[in-house]
């Protein structure tokens, strides 16, 4: 393995490490257990079936727990360590901080990806556990699953390019969550479509023929294509603003 390689992996496992051991876990296992209760409550209520299965992934799943998982640990990642200084170790290292950057991009990804694919299967067993129609369950799960992963990698870009470049990114992270993309993305009109979460539901209405998510209207290709665009962008531009960071 190369210089770059090792070092690459090395902070992405150093990374990951840190943020399993984090006791914000603790918020996740409730998270988790949340929506596995209204799930499972939901199925026992009359006519429940698939389609309701989806709308609640799409809100409980796409809408809430992805975003507010990807804010709460993208933003304070690098944020945390400037305040309590242990960044000084990471950026006085031989490794090109660009690298090490990717190294918490990475780190993040994975883990987020991991948290919420078990978020998702927990909440969806619930929902098929007491649903009388459990027909096509296991699809939508893993086309959530799928989806959700898309929006992992640019959730993560946005929220950790904050954490590098603000000292309070939790303020602007829960704006964009609940007034832009929770509010205003709600909306009639256009202006709903310039959400990262309209992108990402566009993309699941080409593979799930359940719930309100089947009817949104637009191109899977385009919306995809979109957010690996961003992603890169936002991560390409944290890379650079980690490269020129100065610690007090």
């Amino acid at each position: 393995m190369s210089p770059i390689s090792i070092g690459l992996w090395t902070m992405l496992r150093f990374s990951a490490r840190k943020l399993l051991q984090n006791r914000r876990w603790i918020i996740v296992v409730l998270l988790t257990v949340l929506v596995a209760a209204v799930m499972g409550y939901s199925a026992t209520q009359d006519g429940a079936d698939i389609d309701g299965m989806s709308n609640l992934m799409d809100f409980l799943l796409i809408a809430f727990l992805l975003p507010v998982l990807a804010l709460i640990y993208g933003a304070s990642m690098i944020r945390n360590e400037i305040d309590d200084r242990s960044i000084v170790q990471v950026i006085t290292s031989p490794l090109d901080r660009r690298i090490a950057y990717l190294g918490y991009y990475f780190a993040l990804v994975i883990v987020l990806t991991v948290l919420l694919t078990l978020a998702t299967i927990v909440g969806g067993l619930s929902y098929l556990a007491f649903s009388p129609d459990g027909s096509g369950g296991i699809e939508v799960m893993l086309v959530f699953i799928a989806v959700q992963f898309i929006g992992v990698l640019i959730y993560s870009a946005l929220f950790l390019v904050m954490g590098a470049k603000l000292k309070q990114p939790i303020y602007l992270g829960l704006f964009y969550i609940f007034i832009w993309e929770g509010f205003l993305g709600s909306a009639p009109g256009a202006i709903g479509s310039y959400t990262i979460r309209h992108q990402l539901r566009v993309i699941a209405s080409e593979f799930i023929n359940y719930g309100d998510i089947a009817h949104v209207i637009g191109d899977g290709t385009t919306s995809l294509i979109t957010l690996i665009v961003l992603a890169i962008v936002l991560t390409s531009l944290g890379a650079f603003l980690f490269r020129e960071l100065e610690v007090a």
